[in-house]
């Protein structure tokens, strides 16, 4: 198979996820409000609800935004404090310039943790968002006492993907894919969650989309923590899908042999997306893990 082949499923998974990937859990959900808030040089799209001492990170993955974690806020927030975030240049967080790297996407983080998070933090990432996940649990040991991490990146991709950096024609069509896909899996949804009115300038760009879009694939390493999860030391829970094809389990069990302190969890019959295709199961693996109250300190 060679790699344009490759790229044209990884491209296909993009724009064409099947019905049952979908969150089916969307009859009588609770309507939120977004926020604006600032992280450092950039304007995030931000839900916030629930209550606790501790306080859930949720971190989406690539080309996607916080509505792939509708299925888990609620039950979530039954017993934490949840924040929800749309990573900058993706949903409807500004699109800034300059760098796209992992490093950049911490500091930014850990600057709203300063900011406007206070307490213990959890942070719960999926894909590339769970690669930042696990690199802000690795930089930020001070408030990030557990990780839960859904099929992330950081370690290897799977359908014969090599390491290699995207080419710009291929991060050009990623971006067009992403835009199509958003017709089956939009970031917004006002029935769900409400926008405030100061949306920052260009947030519905679909220009900067794009732009956003490929200046992740040509500067984001998805390699980047390999050899390097045995530094979290905070307990930590994985969860992937059995038929994953984008980062298969086998990968997961290499990460998981490297991690000190860990519980995996196989999800059957779910892909690369379990929190979205059985929110329901997700849910209540993450909740046994966090503990029976409202503060997940008491396994640390």
């Amino acid at each position: 198979m060679t790699r344009r082949t490759r790229w044209w499923i990884v491209a296909g998974l993009l724009v064409l996820p099947l019905v049952f990937l979908l969150d089916r859990t969307r009859q009588g959900e609770e309507r939120y409000q977004a926020e604006w808030l600032r992280s450092g040089d950039v304007h995030l799209r931000v839900l916030r609800t629930g209550t606790g001492d501790t306080t859930l990170l949720l971190l989406h993955g690539y080309g996607e935004s916080l509505l792939a974690f509708r299925g888990l806020i609620a039950p979530l927030a039954q017993r934490f404090s949840v924040v929800a975030v749309d990573l900058p240049g993706s949903g409807l967080s500004e699109k800034p310039g300059g760098s796209y790297a992992l490093e950049p996407m911490v500091a930014r983080l850990g600057q709203a943790l300063d900011q406007w998070i206070h307490g213990p933090v959890v942070v719960i990432g999926h894909s590339m968002g769970g690669e930042v996940a696990a690199a802000l649990a690795i930089a930020r040991p001070d408030r990030i006492v557990k990780a839960v991490l859904i099929a992330p990146a950081g370690y290897g991709l799977g359908m014969g993907l090599t390491d290699e950096p995207f080419s710009s024609q291929q991060q050009t069509m990623a971006a067009w894919s992403l835009k199509a896909r958003e017709l089956l899996v939009p970031v917004e949804d006002e029935q769900w969650i409400a926008n405030p009115p100061d949306m920052p300038e260009g947030a519905r760009s679909d220009s900067a989309s794009r732009r956003a879009s490929a200046a992740y694939l040509q500067d984001f390493d998805f390699t980047a923590l390999r050899g390097r999860f045995g530094e979290l030391k905070q307990p930590t829970l994985l969860i992937w899908g059995r038929l994953d094809p984008l980062i298969p389990i086998e990968i997961g069990l290499r990460i998981a042999a490297e991690l000190p302190r860990e519980r995996f969890v196989e999800i059957g019959n779910a892909w690369h997306r379990p929190h979205v295709e059985q929110p329901v199961r997700v849910a209540a693996e993450i909740l046994d893990f966090l503990g029976s109250n409202n503060s997940a300190t008491d396994q640390r």
